[in-house]
């Protein structure tokens, strides 16, 4: 899923070409459409986007909040 505050004028390509960190992290994220919240994994993260995994069910351009520690809400658009 990508996630930024704003959806940065890059292509794919360009996401790929950024610094990624390789980790685990235990995260909430919800929909913008609605309240509830559910825990995600996050397996990669990037100032372009992250990669999560969860049992929440999103489709590519999913608009969502991620909860990151130490950073708070952050919004994104699900990329892939």
């Amino acid at each position: 899923m990508w996630a930024g505050l704003v959806r940065p004028l890059l292509t794919d390509n360009d996401h790929r070409q950024l610094g990624r960190d390789s980790l685990f992290l235990m995260a909430e994220v919800r929909l913008l459409d609605c309240d509830a919240e559910h825990r995600i994994k996050v397996r990669n993260l990037s100032a372009g986007g992250m990669m999560a995994e969860g049992a929440v069910k999103v489709q590519r351009g999913t608009r969502l909040e991620v909860n990151l520690r130490n950073i708070g809400w952050v919004e994104g658009v699900v990329a892939w």
